[in-house]
């Protein structure tokens, strides 16, 4: 039987249909494991990117860690091999002159320091020990001065030393002795123990503050009472120290005036300063003990001396001393300075305020030296 023409043309678009329609489906779905491979491809590499950058961190300004001297901590959390980040808790300043530079301007300084005393009326000393690597200046360092209150920053020192030898301690109680010294306590002058009734109990931590901080008489009297006297505190303390000019021997010198001067409780710039060299060593080795000392003689009642000629930002451990019936002012300090150093300035002249701009002169000459040496 035959097929007629029609019905061949229908079976034929029949397949034809069929044909594209399969063809159509093909391409769709290639087209969609294209677009599903684009994406997978973008997500891949998003994630392997995201592995390999760090985040930004925002710090807040106030959470910025600084040391006591303003130097940035660096954030213990930073990656260390990062060689911006691997640097010390600290950053020291660097010294930026060499050993030849720094002998010049060591030499020059003390040249200045020597011409501008060498100009004043009166008697002058000084005396200067670098505490990092032990170079000095002086002028007339040994001769015999009135030590005045100065010597008090050796008496407590001493005391402290007791305390960490574990022979004394600070809470221990003494009671006032209000007979006048040497067979008490009493000493009129400066402080508040004086006005106390006999009797009155102090602790030796009290006593020290009130010794260091206002300069006081009385409460210095009673340290020394409780280390056996002057006399064995100066032949068991100072003298193995330094003794340039023994304090418990009488001395004869000429005395701003013109004037043959004799006595006992002398000192010189050279022993002074190496008392407060003797407390830095021991503060440096056992600051646990000594911080309370290096506290009052940085917060004393007299702000004049060695702290007038340095920034305000500068710590000044000090302690001043004065008898204006020998026109004696005095400042012995450890300043806490790029490198730390110990400066003792004695001044003997007719006016205090002259001293005060002395003594603040030449510790600006000295600390100026000391930053120069730096970046």
């Amino acid at each position: 039987m035959k097929h007629s023409s029609s019905s061949n043309l229908n079976i034929y678009n029949s397949k034809r249909k069929r044909g594209n329609s399969r063809r159509r489906n093909f391409v769709v779905v290639c087209l969609f494991i294209c677009m599903l491979c684009v994406i997978l491809d973008v997500v891949l590499v998003t994630k392997l990117l995201g592995k390999n950058k760090k985040p930004a961190k925002v710090t807040d300004p106030s959470e910025v860690m600084t040391d006591e001297s303003g130097n940035v901590i660096s954030d213990p959390s930073s990656d260390s091999s990062d060689p911006s980040s691997a640097t010390s808790e600290t950053t020291p300043r660097v010294q930026t002159v060499d050993a030849e530079t720094r002998a010049a301007n060591l030499a020059a300084t003390n040249t200045n320091i020597a011409d501008y005393l060498g100009k004043q009326s009166g008697r002058y000393a000084m005396y200067y020990i670098n505490m990092s690597n032990g170079e000095t200046m002086s002028y007339k360092a040994d001769s015999p001065m009135v030590a005045a209150s100065s010597i008090k920053i050796a008496f407590n020192t001493y005391l402290y030393e007791k305390v960490e030898a574990g022979e004394i301690t600070l809470d221990e109680k003494m009671a006032y002795n209000a007979a006048p010294y040497p067979n008490g306590d009493l000493e009129t002058g400066t402080g508040t123990i004086q006005n106390s009734a006999d009797g009155t109990e102090y602790s030796l931590q009290e006593v020290s503050h009130l010794s260091i901080t206002i300069s006081d008489n009385c409460a210095t009297n009673m340290i020394l009472r409780r280390l056996g006297g002057s006399d064995a505190v100066n032949n068991d303390y100072l003298r193995p120290i330094s003794c340039v000019v023994d304090y418990r021997a009488s001395v004869s010198y000429t005395d701003y005036t013109g004037a043959t001067s004799s006595g006992k409780n002398r000192t010189s710039a050279t022993d002074l300063a190496k008392y407060a060299a003797h407390l830095y060593e021991d503060f440096s080795n056992n600051p646990t003990v000594y911080q309370p000392l290096i506290d009052d003689l940085s917060n004393t009642a007299y702000n004049w001396g060695v702290p007038g000629g340095v920034p305000s930002t500068v710590q000044v451990a000090h302690k001043v001393g004065f008898n204006p019936d020998y026109g004696a002012y005095n400042d012995v300090a450890i300043v806490f300075a790029s490198e730390d150093y110990a400066l003792c300035v004695m001044c003997e002249s007719g006016s205090e305020a002259k001293s005060h701009e002395i003594i603040a002169e030449v510790s600006r000459m000295v600390y100026e030296y000391v930053e120069s040496n730096y970046a």
